[in-house]
């Protein structure tokens, strides 16, 4: 966070904690915070993982195959 040109002072971020304390309820303030720690984990797993999730137009599509299939299944022999 400090590589950008105008990164907001700490004072200030804790400032607005303290005012946001006052109308907030704790319980909310606690669900936020597990939230956005989850938010955090995920992005962070998917930088890790290094492969970017897969666009929504190539998804659950096969790559078609040079040989055509029946799609009746073989017979199969029973002794």
């Amino acid at each position: 966070m400090s590589d950008s040109p105008n990164p907001i002072p700490l004072w200030v971020l804790e400032e607005a904690g303290r005012q946001l304390g006052k109308l907030v309820p704790p319980e909310a303030v606690s669900h936020f915070l597990n939230a956005q720690r989850e938010v955090v984990l995920g992005i962070t797993a998917l930088l890790e993982h290094g492969n970017p999730p897969a666009s929504t137009s190539s998804r659950g599509r096969r790559v078609p195959t040079t040989q055509v299939r029946s799609r009746r299944p073989r017979r199969v022999i029973v002794d």
